[in-house]
């Protein structure tokens, strides 16, 4: 019983809210004709933790859906996350910043592990001075399986207002991200709009409370029992300060408080109401409701108890794997037993042994493959072999583009052209040709340049046509490097993951200094597309 009143004064006492998560305007600090040092506040950073999130650039995809072209992004635009309490993102660039007459706009994505916020900003020039502008939007998402409208709403909520009026302004800001008009269908991958200022409609806390149990209702179905709580434990402007609540804050139907009786004139205690005949007291079905919860969340424990001791036997058997391997690796597998004998020299190693130990080791990595693969020798085979399929794919890529080029011979040019094979007969005499009237007709067109051609072809979004261009024109020229640098940037937009890879490994064998501004630029496309590549982690 006891247990149940301590979860019901958690449930209905209020508490404080902090500050909404936003990202707040970017403001410049450097002078003109300094490298760029600016910084963006991140409101309400307290709501996270800060040490697991990632600030970053958006990728070349989003900037594009965005209306921004990514390669006016400079090379050495870097940020980061700096500060505690409040946090603050840093943006700085090694050489001061050329903004174009339509200014410099970039995306930048704040990633925890339970959420994503992404804001635009951009960088104007008034004469010599530089100008900061942040975008009106602030955005949420995608969205995850695991989100709920609940969450998202008391994460990004300013501290005046409650969740539940949150949840009704994301719904009202977003139609087309749930399936229906309830707050219960969120859609997944979904990005919402977060209503800042002004943008920011609600109806008041008594209405919003009305109309979340209206919804909860109709998404659960008539007849069965609200499931959650929909009282809001955000404070209620109307409480006063004395705990009490206004005459107007009752009749909404305010969260219950848990008050002591107060004393009669003769100083004893009041006669206890049962709590079923009590207006302000718990209900026995509220208690029992309580009750149950937390014997629901002792099974919840007693169940990872159950999964924390498998693990650890887990782990153990992977320690005994651990030591038979060792045992294996060094035995003598000719005489298991020798090694108990100190006087007797090392064995001599043989093909048939090496042989031996390594069938035995592969039965035992077919027949464990999880515990086979955390083994630096299995390891260090996989990232061989993933090497040397690597270095066949390039070479055979080479060979072919060799090929190509070897076939531009005299097979291709008309039939006319050809030099004819064989002598001419001595007795036939050579026959002037005789050439009728001629005329010189100009050409339309002058013949366009493949980069040109290319650039032409991304601007009008047709990046396919435009990397069988390049393909083309690299065939011809294979140590273009210019060529390779635009082909990488159509194979960026397109998200061509496997051939941005593998055009990189040519540039960087061409380029050869990882310092270079070019490389550098790619490097970063690079971890964008491929984090985990080690080519790009220079």
């Amino acid at each position: 019983m006891r247990r149940g009143i301590a979860l019901a004064c958690l449930l209905l006492v209020a508490v404080p809210s902090a500050r909404a998560l936003q990202l707040g305007d970017l403001s410049i600090e450097s002078q003109p004709g300094e490298p760029l040092v600016a910084d963006i506040a991140v409101d309400g950073s307290d709501r996270i933790d800060m040490t697991s999130a990632v600030v970053e650039l958006a990728g070349d995809r989003a900037h594009a859906a965005a209306g921004i072209n990514p390669q006016t992004l400079p090379a050495s635009l870097a940020l980061r996350i700096a500060g505690e309490a409040p946090a603050r993102i840093r943006l700085t660039t090694r050489t001061p910043i050329e903004a174009g007459g339509d200014g410099l706009e970039f995306l930048v994505v704040l990633n925890w592990p339970d959420g994503r916020l992404v804001r635009q900003y951009g960088i104007e020039r008034h004469g010599a001075m530089l100008q900061a502008r942040s975008g009106p939007d602030l955005r949420y998402g995608p969205t995850r399986a695991t989100d709920t409208l609940y969450s998202i709403a008391e994460t990004v909520r300013p501290e005046a207002v409650a969740t539940n009026q949150m949840m009704l302004a994301l719904l009202d800001e977003n139609p087309r991200g749930f399936n229906a008009d309830n707050i219960n269908a969120l859609q997944r991958d979904a990005t919402l709009r977060i209503p800042l200022g002004e943008a920011l409609r609600f109806p008041d806390r008594a209405a919003a409370n009305r109309e979340v149990a209206r919804q909860l209702s109709a998404w659960q179905g008539p007849g069965k029992p609200l499931r959650g709580a929909v009282t809001d434990a955000s404070p209620d402007p109307n409480e006063r300060p004395d705990g009490t609540l206004s005459s107007a804050s009752a009749a909404d139907g305010a969260p219950l408080r848990l008050l002591p009786p107060e004393p009669t004139a003769d100083g004893s205690a009041p006669e206890q109401v049962p709590a079923s005949e009590s207006g302000n007291g718990i209900a026995p079905a509220s208690l029992a409701e309580l009750e149950a919860q937390l014997e629901r969340v002792d099974a919840s424990n007693e169940r990872l108890s159950a999964d924390n001791r498998a693990l650890r036997s887990t782990l153990l058997d992977l320690r005994a794997d651990m030591a038979r391997l060792e045992t294996l690796l060094t035995r003598d597998p000719v005489s298991p037993a020798s090694s108990s004998q100190g006087t007797a020299g090392p064995p001599e190693v043989t093909g048939a042994m090496v042989l031996d130990w390594l069938r035995e080791n592969f039965n035992w990595a077919v027949a464990n493959p999880r515990t086979a693969v955390r083994e630096p020798w299995v390891q260090g085979w996989l990232g061989g072999l993933g090497g040397l399929i690597i270095v066949i794919v390039l070479i055979a890529w080479r060979r072919r583009r060799r090929r190509l080029v070897a076939r531009r011979d005299d097979t291709t040019l008309p039939s006319g052209w050809r030099p004819q094979s064989g002598r001419p007969m001595a007795e036939e005499p050579p026959v002037e040709p005789t050439l009728g009237e001629t005329s010189v007709r100009g050409t339309e067109t002058e013949p366009v340049e493949p980069l040109e051609r290319a650039s032409e072809l991304i601007a009008y979004g047709r990046l396919e046509l435009a990397q069988a261009v390049l393909d083309d024109a690299l065939g011809e020229e294979p140590d273009s490097i210019e060529l390779r640098l635009k082909l990488l940037d159509v194979l960026a937009m397109r998200e061509d993951r496997a051939g941005f890879e593998s055009e990189a490994h040519v540039l960087q064998a061409q380029i050869n200094d990882d310092d270079d501004e070019r490389w550098r630029d790619v490097a970063r496309k690079g971890r964008i597309l491929s984090p985990e590549h080690p080519l790009f982690q220079t």
